[in-house]
C-alpha cells in the first residue's frame, strides 16, 4: 500500500476515478453515476457466430469484426448445431 502512497503523492492533476473507488484517495476524478439501459448489440457485417448461447434459447455468441467483442444476438435462420 506504501507505493501506492507514493503515486498519489508524486502525480500531478487528478487520478483516473479507479483510484478513488479502489483506494479511497481524496485526489481522484470522479465521475457521477448514471442510471440508464445499455443497447442491444446488433449483428453488423463481418460479424461471427460463435455458438449457441448454453443459458438463452434461441440465441447465439457473436464476435465482432475487427475488435474481438463478444454478445448475445438472435441465432440467425436456420442455425443448429
Amino acid at each position: 500500500m506504501v507505493g501506492f502512497g507514493g503515486l498519489a503523492g508524486c502525480t500531478k492533476g487528478p487520478l483516473p476515478p479507479v483510484f478513488g473507488a479502489v483506494f479511497g484517495l481524496e485526489n481522484a476524478e470522479s465521475v457521477p453515476f448514471r442510471s440508464g439501459k445499455v443497447g442491444e448489440p446488433g449483428v453488423e457485417p463481418g460479424d461471427r457466430v460463435i455458438g449457441l448461447a448454453a443459458n438463452a434459447p434461441g440465441q447465439c455468441i457473436y464476435r465482432r469484426a475487427g475488435s474481438g467483442y463478444r454478445y448475445l444476438a438472435a441465432c440467425p435462420e436456420g442455425y443448429g448445431v
